[in-house]
């Protein structure tokens, strides 16, 4: 029953892509809607919803069990795509600017824009959610230093510079909704109903955006590459198998009692598309940005089926 529902959740949140996509082919959403769109969710809506989906948990001994489980396996799951990125770039011999791609684009995944909503969706006491943020900070933890440096091999950059984007409205309003979950302050209700209702926002207006940067440019030629095929296979589907069959191996070699919520959304994070980012750090460090985008239109569109896939793997493995 429960795969109907995240069938029923992925067909929804794609409607709304496709919307966007519309929107955006027809000029309703420019380039400077779509950017204003960026920067409200990153800035206003998305703090909300971590916001107050955090700090509304009910904290248990469980939970911070799960949340130590999820840190550590999504480290693990991030260095897996690492090699198997490099791996496959070299049996294809890519050039040095689609090799950068191809890592990058294996390593990190779409898992706020697209996680974030679905797993509001999916899990609405915000459980869900939470492991998904702990994944989200264990990406960005990688991709504000190794993703950089991949990038810029060759440029003076400095971690520290690279680690200043860690400091966003989305982190201040995780540490404070573990400040308040912590200390069992619950905002009074009068405060909290309109910030979760900005919050959930975020859910149509992620997808709209997802939906006018995959209209951007025509991507019919990334069906016709088999080297984006090869990614799409690792990112969606090898490396969350892989991911399936470790955690299984470890808990029942240590003993370790990981919730089910924790486990799926952990899986589903690392099975996530192609990251919009990587698009944009493409752009930004003249690499081969319109392999990147390709990488994003073809993995979008394939996770409409491998999500649900995985998801069912989950549950009977």
């Amino acid at each position: 029953m429960f795969l109907n529902i995240i069938i029923g959740q992925i067909a929804i949140l794609f409607l709304i892509t496709i919307i966007g996509m519309i929107a955006a082919k027809y000029k309703v959403i420019t380039e400077e809607v779509k950017n204003g769109l960026a920067t409200i969710i990153f800035n206003i809506t998305l703090p909300f919803l971590i916001l107050t989906s955090v700090s509304g948990i009910e904290l248990n001994k469980e939970i911070l069990n799960n949340c130590i489980y999820v840190f550590s396996f999504s480290v693990v799951a991030i260095i897996l795509l690492y090699f198997t990125g490099n791996i496959t770039s070299k049996i294809l011999r890519l050039s040095e600017s689609k090799n950068k791609i191809h890592v990058l684009s294996t390593m990190f995944g779409n898992v706020a824009f697209l996680g974030y909503p679905l797993f509001s969706a999916l899990f609405p006491g915000g459980e869900g959610l939470l492991y998904a943020i702990i994944f989200h900070f264990t990406q960005d933890l990688f991709i504000w230093t190794i993703g950089i440096f991949i990038f810029n091999r060759s440029a003076d950059s400095k971690i520290s510079g690279n680690l200043k984007h860690l400091l966003n409205p989305n982190t201040i309003s995780f540490a404070l909704g573990v400040l308040l979950l912590i200390f069992g302050f619950k905002v009074p209700e009068f405060i909290f109903k309109p910030l979760s209702g900005l919050g959930n926002t975020t859910i149509y207006l992620a997808m709209l955006y997802i939906g006018a940067v995959l209209a951007q440019n025509p991507m019919i030629s990334a069906f016709k590459k088999t080297e984006i095929y090869f990614f799409s296979f690792n990112k969606l589907i090898f490396i969350p198998f892989l991911m399936i069959l470790i955690i299984k191996l470890i808990s029942e070699w240590f003993g370790l009692e990981i919730g089910n919520i924790a486990k799926t959304v952990l899986i589903m994070q690392a099975s996530m598309p192609s990251m919009t980012m990587i698009v944009v750090l493409a752009k930004k460090f003249g690499s081969d940005d319109i392999y990147a985008t390709e990488n994003l239109f073809l993995s979008t569109i394939l996770c409409i089926a491998t999500l649900p896939f995985i998801y069912f793997l989950i549950q009977i493995l």
